[in-house]
């Protein structure tokens, strides 16, 4: 394969590999109610089975950056992509609930080889504009697994039971690791790996939790995100369970949902021409912001229409897809430790935000739009307050 194609072929390999481990959340959410019956599952279990694999992804990115900056990205990434299969099929399989949030836990505990390897990767390929114009394109792209997910989900329950979306989503990654196995390079080469010593990689990850610029922006996206996850941990519920709509509605209103994050996406590489990325990031969090004030506001004065909330988080997600790629990029800028340290400890806090969200979401949704509006208004409400208070710099 010529040179100038190979680059671009490998974050397209990785983001078909990546969608498939965001279909393990997102394509079964449909299905939750069907899986509550057959495993007898209670709401809070149906719900942990989401929070379990977002405690497992964020236990291991620690652990992945420091065996990927000692033994290369390849490795990390291809052997993590046979546990994350393994355990997808034992999801298709399992007649028992215990079963099912143990092989969602291992799930999500192989994501953080793909996060943390992949996107080191992706960082030592390209420089700053290049590099977000690569993670807007790869973010608006992975975003098709929430946005499509519940829909083809739901198509697929048409069909088979909802054990056939695991296998779906099994054979998926299959196939992406294969190609990896061809096409992922190795961008850190024999001559800048080290031996792993763990007082020097404890200074490492102190230095990076002390490095104020680092952390004010991780703050930012990691509240962004926290939104999202209430959304989608509770989201089908509200929809199916307790407004009664049928699974390939609540399909169609995610798609929705996403679509306009694809649409924010799509614009920053227009908008990087002309804007600073500090100020292309303050354009995004204040467009949700919006979002998030609406969404409060819509629940409070009608709290048993749904569409209005639904169109606020439309205006939510355009925002953050607005801000997320600049924000990814400039998190990882603001550290000069090694690639895979960063990368791993970003990906840790992040996947911890998850992990907050979803339990947000089991144990304080109620039925009701509020008690999925209040957590999305708070959530972006904090990254406003640390954007605008906080002493943010792009440029130190």
């Amino acid at each position: 394969m010529p040179s100038k194609i190979k680059p671009l072929f490998f974050p397209l390999l990785l983001v078909l590999y990546e969608i498939s481990t965001y279909l393990s959340n997102d394509m079964y959410l449909p299905a939750l109610p069907d899986m509550m019956r057959e495993l007898r599952l209670s709401t809070q279990q149906a719900q942990l089975t989401l929070t379990s694999w977002f405690a497992g992804s964020a236990s291991l990115p620690l652990v992945m950056g420091v065996i990927s900056d000692r033994y290369g990205r390849r490795l990390v990434l291809l052997w993590g992509g046979v546990f994350y299969i393994l355990a997808t099929i034992v999801c298709a399989i399992t007649v028992n609930a215990h079963v099912l949030l143990i092989a969602r836990f291992i799930e999500g505990a192989a994501i953080p080889s793909m996060m943390v390897s992949g996107y080191a990767c992706i960082h030592e390929l390209y420089d700053q504009k290049e590099a977000i114009k690569i993670l807007a394109l790869m973010s608006s792209i992975t975003v098709l697994a929430p946005a499509l997910g519940p829909f083809l989900g739901s198509i697929v329950l048409y069909f088979v039971s909802w054990r056939g979306i695991f296998w779906i989503i099994a054979i998926w990654a299959l196939i992406a690791v294969l190609l990896l196995t061809k096409w992922m390079p190795e961008t850190h080469p024999l001559e800048k790996r080290q031996p792993i010593h763990l007082e020097i990689i404890c200074k490492q990850y102190g230095r990076i939790l002390i490095n104020k610029q680092f952390m004010l922006r991780l703050l930012i996206l990691g509240f962004i995100f926290t939104g999202f996850i209430v959304w989608i941990t509770a989201g089908p519920l509200l929809v199916i369970r307790n407004f009664h709509y049928k699974p390939i509605i609540f399909g169609v209103i995610q798609a929705g949902i996403f679509s306009a994050y694809i649409i924010g996406n799509y614009l920053v590489k227009y908008l990087l021409e002309w804007l600073d990325i500090k100020y292309l990031i303050g354009a995004g969090v204040g467009v949700s912001l919006v979002g998030g004030l609406l969404a409060l506001g819509s629940a409070i004065l009608f709290p048993f229409l749904i569409y209005p909330f639904i169109c606020s988080m439309v205006i939510y997600s355009f925002g953050s897809g607005i801000c997320f790629a600049p924000l990814n990029r400039s998190i990882i800028e603001a550290s000069d430790e090694p690639m895979g340290v960063r990368v791993a400890l970003f990906t840790a806090l992040w996947t911890g935000f998850a992990v907050v969200g979803s339990l947000i979401a089991s144990f304080y949704f109620t039925g009701t739009i509020i008690s999925i509006a209040w957590p999305v208004a708070l959530a972006i409400i904090f990254s406003y307050l640390i954007l605008t208070f906080g002493q943010f710099d792009t440029h130190s």
